[in-house]
């Protein structure tokens, strides 16, 4: 991408191309280069070096090469490396900077080695962009992988399930018969044999009913995460008023514990104090209500409380947040899983 021309203005002044061209001025002018690299990628920057090398010298073209491959040219194609002048070659690291014309002129010369320590500089970075890219292809690939897996796993595990439910039921339907003494009478020990069996079958059954539906484990209680992360000694320390029974929100475990965790972020950044944390049930709610009060220094960071509010939608919560010069109150509500 080309370079500002105020830029390019302030490198050169309007003087004799080449010419005049002080330190502050190949200053704003590498910095450009690096702000084109910053902002559009390292490909970017090496072609702002090199239009950056012409404008500098005058030439009809100059060109980048990493080693004898060419990665930027502008203008027309100057020799290559192995063919070029001593006065058109610069080289610095992997980097090799050739120009149209020789340039003899000592201070250009300092310039376009500077110029082509920038561009070693970024040929590293561009090398590091290619294996991300590479990487999150490979990545990408791997996720489309585990999906198919994951998929054909779901349709082993459900014809798996639907061929153990038949004979789990006679099963159950045998330890009741024998239970009610249809088979005659038992012993103690074949009581609590029998009865022992009617407990796994019962609880396999439910475990094969709950997968079915697509359910996880049982909700994990909510109260230690909390405590946890804002109980005394903490950095964001607030005076909790948990309830006593167990707060069990229906969302998994994982995403209750980043919830909390974005909460502390949010808090923190924002040089929360005197927090106050109150966990109830609105009347008439399946829900946990938690509210938070607080006295900040700042306002809360808008990724913080972005990051917050897509993890409580991902539970199927949500987070409404009122703020009034340096008070917060913060209000959280998640889904309450019944007994």
């Amino acid at each position: 991408m080309p370079i500002p021309l105020d830029v390019l203005d302030g490198a050169w002044s309007g003087q004799e191309v080449g010419r005049g061209v002080g330190a502050s001025g190949v200053e704003r002018l590498l910095s450009a280069i690096a702000e084109q690299a910053l902002h559009h990628g390292a490909k970017a920057g090496l072609n702002a070096l090199v239009e950056a090398a012409v404008g500098l010298t005058g030439t009809s073209g100059a060109a980048l090469h990493e080693q004898e491959l060419r990665i930027a040219l502008r203008g027309q194609e100057p020799p290559a490396p192995a063919r070029a002048l001593a006065w058109q070659r610069f080289h610095e690291g992997r980097a090799v900077l050739v120009l149209g014309e020789p340039c003899r002129d000592p201070l250009l010369r300092q310039h376009l080695t500077r110029l082509t320590v920038l561009g070693d500089a970024l040929l590293a970075s561009l090398a590091r962009e290619d294996a991300a890219r590479a990487e999150q292809k490979r990545l990408r690939q791997e996720r489309l992988r585990l999906v198919d897996q994951l998929a054909a796993r779901e349709r082993a595990w459900s014809r798996a399930a639907h061929d153990l439910r038949t004979p789990l039921l006679v099963l159950q339907g045998y330890v009741e018969m024998m239970m009610k003494g249809m088979a005659g009478e038992l012993s103690p020990p074949m009581k609590r044999y029998l009865e022992r069996m009617r407990q796994s079958a019962g609880d396999l059954n439910t475990r094969l009913q709950r997968r079915h539906r697509g359910e996880g484990p049982p909700a994990a209680d909510g109260r230690p995460l909390l405590s946890a992360a804002f109980g005394p000694g903490r950095p964001c320390a607030a005076r909790l008023e948990l309830p006593e029974e167990p707060m069990r929100v229906r969302a998994p475990r994982m995403t209750l514990g980043l919830m909390v965790r974005a909460l502390e972020r949010l808090l923190t950044g924002a040089g929360a104090s005197e927090t106050v944390m109150r966990v109830d049930v609105p009347e008439g709610a399946q829900q946990w209500r938690l509210r938070v009060q607080a006295q900040l220094v700042r306002p809360p960071l808008p990724r913080a409380q972005a990051s917050l509010e897509r993890l409580a939608r991902r539970a199927e919560g949500q987070v409404s947040v009122a703020q009034e010069d340096t008070g917060l109150e913060l209000t959280v509500l998640l889904p309450r899983l019944p007994e």
